[in-house]
């Protein structure tokens, strides 16, 4: 990699089209999002029991240590460098986070997997490692430098908890400051160091790996009695009856591949509510129907969740948080793109019930009026 492409604004096609799992590239100026508070991040942490990591160390020094657990503003290392604090989920939490999502709902809203923030300081890092997904680095705070590399050999460092590369070596190395936006495609080597206290959001995007659409098919065909055949043992030793032999393995085989053996509206319904509920985030107390139906009535659009899934399943069949929404195609595609509902949807008494029931309507937070 000789030089990363730099793009002077935003434009969904552009990215798409050239970089979207391709090549990194950085997005000068495009979001500014305001810093969420020290301590107020600290203090949602601990109520929500969110994901929350201390890394300390430095590449130079090579003495990396990690702390994992929730942590107060008066237990941060009092040394002024070499320190990062990480906390996950932040956008399940606080409002204001989330709406950083609405920036990248042109990706498939089942994608989105969370707004880790990073809060460091002069020195602070995680290390050199390389992600297995894609990932936006927005710099909200302060400046960061960023070593990257595009090699496809990178060897662990088995010393420390943290997933780190071993004799890491750069290709190119840039700096980010407040609206900056930083895409790496899944596989590139990176590694950030806070020039001056910064606070990095990362945007990770998430698929599932082979195993675990494996687990989820197993999950869904033990629910169907068609799929329960068993090994059938016909042929026994005496002398030696434990043995496994050639003929009880290709039964398996046989097996496993009648039980993969999904025709693509199968497998498309429950790839469909696989996604858009893998990595669920439990959502709050279930909003009142009656407050939706006023705010409705009243022709007020009401968004749904923030951490609402939705998939579509070829032209217009919907799937929220795991299971088909039974609506019109258009109000489908409509809540698709638009993440909103309308007063047509008063007319949809089980449809409303079932997003309600599944937590993906949010709070009313507009005028409303009583009827």
């Amino acid at each position: 990699m000789k030089e990363l492409p730099e793009l002077d604004g935003f434009q969904a096609a552009h990215f798409l089209a050239d970089y979207w799992s391709r090549s990194p590239c950085l997005i000068r100026g495009w979001l500014r999002p305001e810093a969420v508070e020290l301590e107020g991040m600290l203090e949602l942490a601990a109520v929500h029991e969110l994901p929350t990591r201390l890394v300390e160390g430095a590449r130079e020094t090579g003495d990396w240590q990690v702390t994992h657990g929730i942590l107060g503003a008066d237990e941060l290392p009092a040394a002024r460098r070499d320190w990062t604090l990480l906390v996950q989920e932040m956008d399940k939490v606080d409002s204001r986070v989330a709406e950083l999502l609405d920036e990248f709902r042109f990706l498939p809203h089942w994608i989105l997997d969370d707004v880790m923030i990073s809060e460091a300081v002069p020195g602070g890092s995680v290390g050199p490692h390389s992600d297995a997904y894609d990932v936006f680095l927005v710099q909200v705070k302060g400046q960061r430098s960023w070593e990257l590399s595009t090699r496809k050999d990178f060897r662990p460092d088995g010393r420390f908890e943290l997933a780190l590369i071993a004799d890491w070596a750069a290709e190119l190395t840039i700096e980010t400051g407040p609206g900056d936006v930083l895409y790496l495609p899944p596989g590139i080597g990176h590694h950030g160091v806070a020039r001056t206290a910064c606070q990095t959001w990362s945007v990770g995007l998430r698929t599932p790996s082979g195993p675990e659409l494996m687990f989820q098919l197993a999950d869904a065909l033990l629910e169907d009695p068609a799929g329960n055949k068993r090994l059938q043992v016909r042929s026994i030793d005496p002398q030696q009856p434990d043995r496994i032999g050639a003929e009880l393995v290709q039964q398996a085989r046989r097996l496993l591949e009648q039980s993969l053996a999904l025709d693509d509206e199968r497998l498309g319904r429950l790839l469909a509510a696989f996604l858009t509920r893998w990595r669920l985030w439990p959502g709050d107390e279930l909003v009142e129907r009656a407050a939706i139906a006023r705010q409705l009535r009243a022709g007020h659009p009401v968004r749904l969740a923030a951490t609402a899934r939705l998939a579509l399943l070829g032209e217009d069949r919907l799937y929220v948080n795991g299971e088909h929404i039974d609506c019109p195609g258009p109000l489908a595609l409509e809540l698709s793109t638009q993440r909103c509902l309308g007063a047509e949807w008063l007319e949809q008494d089980d449809a409303l019930d079932q997003l309600l029931e599944l937590g993906a309507i949010d709070r009313p937070r507009g005028p409303s009026v009583v009827r």
